[in-house]
């Protein structure tokens, strides 16, 4: 049995939505990608985290640089430059 609080509950339900799962499914999905993760300790798995955010934080800072830059070029590109 699993029990979850309702948050954890709602946000579960919110995704399988999103990806067209069940909530079980969605659970289950969570559940192998947790234990596919090869860490022995809490301190191991939280500094992976905070790896992949830093690496999150710094493809989502050059996404945004490579937008502007797209939308720059696209306008200098529209009125004739």
């Amino acid at each position: 049995m699993l029990h979850l609080d309702a948050r954890q509950k709602q946000r579960l339900v919110h995704r399988a939505k999103l990806r067209g799962k069940s909530f079980s499914q969605e659970v289950r999905d969570a559940l192998d990608l947790y234990l596919a993760v090869p860490v022995e300790t809490e301190e191991e798995l939280s500094s992976l985290a905070k790896a992949a955010n830093l690496s999150a934080d710094r493809t989502i800072k050059k996404l945004d640089e490579t937008i502007e830059y797209v939308d720059r070029t696209l306008k200098k590109a529209r009125n004739g430059r």
